[in-house]
């Protein structure tokens, strides 16, 4: 796949102008070139956190149909940078034919869930976040099993990317969010309103580090090495907290929403 077309910025308007207004399918096709860079970006990003026997050009494919929906479903009088707006749909594409596989271990499921559980009830008892030695001792194994079992599910943690996609009051994220003000069903946009406000509420809860860590990947995208440079924390203890915010995340969400 080749990284981002020589397209200047006056080509690149011209080829969105070309497209909205007339419907011109070349334009619409230099534009997907242009932006095949982005494909190829979530798709790097993704890996790190997934299985070793998943293939990237799969991965690919599947990214570059959220590619071409995000090129003809966008809406400019929104907004939104196109960039912003596409990552969303790339990343649920590649999620969507993710969970259609079914790639997920079902130990590596029961190990997440008993996670997530651990959590909620220390969280409802002590109306406090859950740190990881109380985790530890909830789930009656010692810290060092606790930090391998979050290194053993930190691939899981992609699911995130799911979860924000339903919106969140982090930086610049909301305009990212799918437009779903067509939509004939009242119903799923119910649905979608209610998960925006538990996501948001969620989020708020997490400890600082955590939701430091959050915006610093998913909404300035750092990488995690250079998000233990900020912190000062080595990239496998980044992972680590990582999962653990996502575990956290997931344990509120299914609280709030009763999921």
């Amino acid at each position: 796949m080749a990284t981002m077309s020589n397209l200047t910025p006056e080509e690149i308007a011209s080829s969105w102008e070309a497209y909205l207004k007339q419907g011109q399918a070349d334009a619409r096709d230099r534009l997907i070139r242009h932006y095949l860079y982005l494909v190829r970006y979530a798709v790097s990003r993704m890996l790190v956190q997934l299985p070793t026997h998943l293939d990237s050009d799969d991965l690919i494919g599947y990214g570059l149909l959220g590619l071409i929906q995000s090129v003809e479903k966008f809406d400019p009088e929104r907004k939104v940078r196109f960039e912003t707006y596409a990552m969303t749909r790339i990343r649920g594409a590649i999620l969507d034919e993710l969970r259609a596989m079914d790639w997920m271990p079902r130990s590596l499921r029961r190990k997440a869930r008993e996670v997530e559980k651990a959590i909620h009830r220390i969280e409802n008892r002590t109306g406090k976040p859950a740190q990881e030695e109380d985790l530890a001792l909830e789930l009656g194994i010692e810290l060092k099993q606790l930090h391998q079992i979050l290194n053993d599910t930190s691939y899981l943690v992609v699911s995130l990317d799911y979860l924000l996609s339903a919106g969140s009051h982090l930086k610049n994220w909301e305009e990212s969010l799918p437009d779903t003000r067509a939509s004939s069903d009242p119903t799923r946009e119910i649905d979608r309103q209610a998960m925006q406000e538990a996501l948001q509420e969620a989020l708020r809860s997490l400890p600082e580090r955590e939701q430091k860590l959050v915006s610093l990947y998913y909404f300035e995208g750092l990488t995690m090495k250079e998000i233990g440079q900020v912190l000062e924390l080595t990239e496998a203890r980044i992972c680590q907290i990582h999962a653990q915010a996502v575990h956290r995340l997931k344990a509120r969400m299914h609280d709030l929403l009763l999921i």
